[in-house]
């Protein structure tokens, strides 16, 4: 191994005595040595020669040609320059450090935040437990290299989802739930994954309105079940996102609705504020609420609002008990439907308008067609609402018109606090006057 330029020459009497030529540096002697070629080249590519020629002193554990096709690198000009730059600075020290000073453990290189791990056994140096010094000790005038058997490969800063999640302070809440559902494992290690990420703030305004405290949520047996209805399997962009059903980790369904600003809503309560946070192993959308799977069909609903401390449609149960419509709105959710209920205060004033004292005055026939009007066989949240719309109802033949610059269904108010009321089997929204067809 050349580690320098040995003079032989003949001289007469008359000649001068040659001056020995000033030693190479760490560029000049890796340029001499055919197994450095890739390794010049990268270092070339990766705009580090002027680095590499300065005083230092610098040492090298220097890949041979053979060590690059190892690794898969036949042409240093397929590596992109920065990641080129950040392996190269991974395999310098700074300081002339002779195989006789290197000792067991980690010593800091040119690469910010990065060292090598280094274990000495029995005179062999082995680097990050599988890359041998198989050379030392070749001396330039700013430093030294030595031969390595191996390309070292810094670790690639991890990205998952849930680093992402740990480092952001938004996200507190999801942290410590994801880590009581022992659900990090799965977002750092599998994929890809979308997941719908509330905020803190998002958290607080559902336990808020849902009367719970954040024990309550971690203690929760649902906790796992809530948190994967947030998750989707795949990497899906917000450019990907469009309207409808989506199938969820835990297998439930939520639903997806643009409305007409183009804003993102999922199940009608939680609006996508952010979107395209890029992770390892997917992609995060923040959501400003919690969305949870519905566990009760419209018909079930409507009868617990009955029993209320202020209690609510009875006058829609009582009827539609009367019309034998319940079973038409307690199925699953492949029904799909939207129902317009109207409050106990809009059954009284229909009933003053009729002049009767209630729904069982009323003809059955004609209650019947009243009730199946407020229906429509689709699952419409609010966002989905379009102005001027014609909305089909179970009665045949009879549309409803939508007026969103009045929030209005026909000629009766819709009740903002208590739109998008989501069931199994579609969703609920609450009006202010019955709908005569």
């Amino acid at each position: 191994m050349v580690v320098g330029v040995l003079f032989a020459v003949s001289c007469s009497d008359d000649d001068p005595t040659p001056e020995p030529p000033e030693e190479e540096d760490i560029i000049d002697l890796a340029s001499g040595n055919n197994q450095f070629s890739t390794l010049v080249a990268a270092i070339q590519r990766a705009d580090l020669v002027d680095d590499l020629r300065a005083a230092g002193p610098f040492t090298v554990f220097a890949p041979t040609n053979q060590a690059f096709t190892d690794a898969g690198i036949t042409d240093v000009n397929d590596v992109p320059v920065e990641d080129l730059r950040d392996i190269l600075l991974y395999h310098v020290v700074s300081g002339r450090v002779l195989s006789s000073q290197v000792s067991t453990g980690e010593v800091p290189t040119l690469l910010e935040g990065e060292s090598l791990n280094f274990m000495v056994s029995d005179g062999t140096i082995t680097i990050n437990e599988d890359i041998e010094v198989t050379t030392g000790d070749l001396n330039a005038s700013n430093g030294v290299i030595h031969v390595i058997d191996g390309v070292l490969m810094p670790e690639e800063e991890s990205n998952t989802i849930a680093d992402i999640v740990m480092g952001n302070d938004n996200f507190s809440t999801l942290l410590a739930a994801v880590l009581e559902a022992e659900l990090d494992a799965a977002l750092l290690e599998q994929g890809p994954f979308t997941v719908f990420a509330p905020t803190d703030a998002a958290f607080e305004a559902y336990l808020t309105a849902n009367g719970l405290t954040a024990e309550d949520l971690l203690a929760s047996p649902d906790l796992a079940s809530i948190l994967t209805y947030h998750v989707v399997e795949g990497e899906v962009p917000a450019s990907a996102v469009e309207a409808g059903s989506v199938t969820a980790l835990n297998e439930s369904s939520f639903y997806v609705s643009v409305d007409p600003d183009d804003n993102v809503w999922i199940n009608g309560n939680a609006q996508v504020v952010e979107t395209d946070i890029m992770a390892d192993n997917g992609i995060i959308h923040v959501l400003d609420y919690v969305i949870t799977p519905p566990t009760q069909s419209i018909a079930e609903i409507a009868v617990g609002y009955t029993t209320a401390e202020t209690p609510e449609f009875t006058q829609l149960v009582g009827a539609l008990t009367r019309a034998n419509l319940v079973d038409a709105v307690s199925g699953g959710v492949d029904d799909n439907l939207t129902v317009f209920a109207p409050t106990d205060a809009a059954f009284e004033a229909l009933y003053e308008a009729l002049e009767v004292d209630g729904y069982e005055d009323i003809p059955l026939e004609t209650l019947t067609d009243v009730l199946t009007y407020h229906v429509v066989p689709a699952r419409a949240f609010s966002q989905d609402l379009r102005e001027g719309a014609m909305l089909p109802t179970l009665l045949e033949g009879e549309e409803l018109i939508v007026n969103l610059a009045d929030l209005q269904i026909n000629e009766s108010g819709l009740v903002p606090e208590l739109l998008n009321v989501h069931a199994t089997n579609g969703v609920i929204h609450v009006i202010d006057e019955v709908l005569v067809p």
